[in-house]
């Protein structure tokens, strides 16, 4: 039902209980008035009679009474008309008949009482019975007067039995015409209402009108707004969230199509975890239609028992949200798959959903398998390789030396000097091969343990004191945490970078310090040199394998900051350095905090 008709129909019940009540008042006003009318009407004419014939009322005799009575009669068109003794015995009566009867007891009270008066009886108050004290004249002549008669006496009482037909026809008419003036004012109302209610509703009219736009399309319409009310207040609403709609929209619709576009499973599920959206890769993957998939709860869609399906969802609801959470989709091949998830919050922060993406993993665990493959073939490359090269090296430095000792004065001195270039060659060779030895072993699963890396640095720089002192180098180690780490890679890392720090100088005597600091990406590690610092163009090759900077002058195969940069790597941490030829450089790297065992 329409607001019009409602309020239309609000209107009518008090409308019609007000008519009621104005018809039902003003009829009871008009009927009082009319018999007040009627009653002072035939007063008059009782009064009138009495006043023209008071002689025969003073006799008392009813042959004298009785043209006055029908006179009286005939003027008021009365039923009855009649005259009662002091007494109460009716001394004459339009009904002779009735002449000496008694009145009756119900009226004998009102109709003896000295006022007077008037009462209405009979069949629905019919008849206006009206009574009035019949006094003696007061005397005219002045014996009389002399003699102390005053007049004044109750003679008795004239009453006349008086018809109300003209009096209720009047009534009647009035009704009539007071229900007209009712009608005709309530169909005012009632029209005046509608119009006015049309015109109230015209601002509602144009938001349905409004509405409808945006159903078919046009997001961006807007209604006029020409009153500053409440309507108005409702229009301007209505026109701005128009604006932000369309551009929401336009939003909505290109969020939708990138949606839709994502290689990876989406699905937005209630907080009660029953899927109300999926995107096609979902459709896709499980091989179902959107309507099949829709309302089912997001667990289903992968394997396990219900506890394990739904253990994501108990982690999300624990931390807020979930990030590369492993597990099985509920599909034949049971691919492996990421699941990340978070709560989507309304614009008061409530929850509201659960944004849920799921990576098929399935051929980055085939590329991880083959890599590891890859990588355990080539350690045990490296490590045969490195392991056999060293018996050749140790046969050739032997037989060297042999050569040396026993014919170097018989080889002469250009002899002599290919010895010693042959015997620093295979020097650096068992070195490299040493080195790459090292470096083959780094992928070793990480051992982790509480390390206290200032006890580590302290071991370090204690093992390289020797290096130290014939460098002149001082090392000053700062306040270093306990770090959850492999104790080796630790000092395998300080190792490194203190070597280099007391390798690559200037000529002056080499000052290293070691510190660290907490971030937000874990603890940051630092070994800063006064050495001759490094350009910062060589930064693409510093950490690659054999990136070597120097010649042959310096010792070293360029597998030290490697070294480094794969063990960093390993925690997924970074290592950096910042440095300016000529004035010293300072290495970093990061270790992220370790989950505990």
């Amino acid at each position: 039902m329409k607001v019009r008709a409602k309020l239309l129909l609000f209107l009518l019940p008090p409308l019609l209980v007000s008519a009621f009540l104005v018809k039902y008042l003003s009829g009871r006003a008009v009927r009082g008035a009319l018999r007040e009318q009627a009653a002072a009407s035939a007063r008059a004419g009782v009064s009138g009679a009495i006043e023209k014939d008071s002689a025969a009322f003073a006799s008392g005799g009813e042959p004298e009474l009785l043209p006055v009575l029908y006179s009286l009669k005939d003027a008021l068109t009365a039923s009855e008309v009649f005259f009662a003794g002091p007494d109460g015995a009716v001394l004459a009566h339009t009904d002779v008949t009735r002449k000496g009867g008694a009145l009756a007891e119900e009226w004998r009270e009102k109709l003896l009482s000295p006022e007077g008066g008037y009462e209405a009886f009979g069949e629905g108050a019919g008849y206006l019975m009206v009574f009035i004290p019949v006094l003696s004249p007061a005397p005219k002549d002045p014996e009389e007067l002399a003699l102390g008669s005053s007049g004044g006496e109750r003679l008795g009482t004239l009453a006349a039995a008086v018809p109300l037909d003209a009096a209720y026809a009047a009534e009647r008419a009035i009704s009539r015409r007071i229900t007209i003036i009712l009608l005709a004012v309530y169909a005012a109302i009632l029209l005046a209402a509608f119009f006015a209610t049309g015109l109230a509703l015209r601002p509602v009219r144009l938001l349905t009108e409004g509405t409808q736009r945006i159903r078919l399309g046009d997001y961006g319409g807007v209604i006029p707004v020409a009153s500053q009310d409440e309507f108005g207040e409702l229009a301007r609403s209505f026109n701005e969230m128009s604006r932000t709609l369309s551009g929401t929209i336009v939003s909505k619709n290109y969020l939708d199509a990138v949606i839709d576009n994502i290689v990876d499973i989406l699905v937005v599920t209630g907080l009660d975890g029953r899927i109300t959206r999926a995107n096609k890769a979902a459709l896709a993957a499980f091989d179902r239609p959107a309507g099949e998939l829709l309302g089912e709860p997001a667990q289903g869609l992968f394997s396990g028992e219900e506890g394990q399906a739904a253990a994501w969802l108990h982690l999300l609801a624990s931390e807020g949200q979930v990030r590369d959470y492993e597990t099985r989709l509920n599909i034949p091949s049971r691919a492996p798959a990421l699941i990340s998830a978070s709560y989507i919050r309304d614009t008061d922060g409530t929850p509201s959903g659960i944004a849920v993406v799921i990576r098929d993993i399935t051929l980055r665990k085939k590329y991880e398998a083959e890599l590891s493959r890859s990588n355990e073939d080539l350690q045990r490359f490296a490590f045969v390789a490195s392991h056999d090269l060293q018996e050749p090296l140790r046969t050739v430095t032997n037989y060297i030396q042999l050569l040396e000792n026993k014919y170097r004065s018989a080889l002469g001195p250009d002899a002599a000097r290919n010895v010693d270039f042959i015997t620093a060659a295979v020097k650096r060779m068992r070195a490299l091969v040493r080195d790459l030895l090292e470096y083959s072993k780094l992928n070793a699963e990480l051992k982790l343990e509480q390390v206290d890396t200032g006890e580590a640095a302290r071991s370090v720089v204690e093992l390289m004191r020797d290096t130290f002192a014939a460098a002149g180098a001082e090392v000053a180690l700062e306040q270093l945490p306990v770090i959850r780490a492999d104790r080796g890679h630790i000092e395998r890392l300080l190792q490194n970078l203190l070597s280099n720090a007391v390798k690559f100088v200037d000529g002056r005597p080499p000052r290293v310090t070691v510190g660290a600091r907490r971030t937000q990406e874990g603890w940051v590690f630092s070994v800063a040199d006064n050495g001759e610092g490094i350009d910062e163009k060589y930064s693409g090759q510093l950490f690659k394998l054999f990136g070597r900077l120097h010649g042959a002058a310096v010792p070293g195969a360029g597998i030290g900051l490697a070294s480094c940069k794969r063990i960093i790597d390993a925690y997924g941490g970074r290592i950096w350095f910042d440095s300016e030829p000529g004035k010293g450089a300072t290495f970093f790297f990061s270790i992220p905090q370790q989950p505990a065992a």
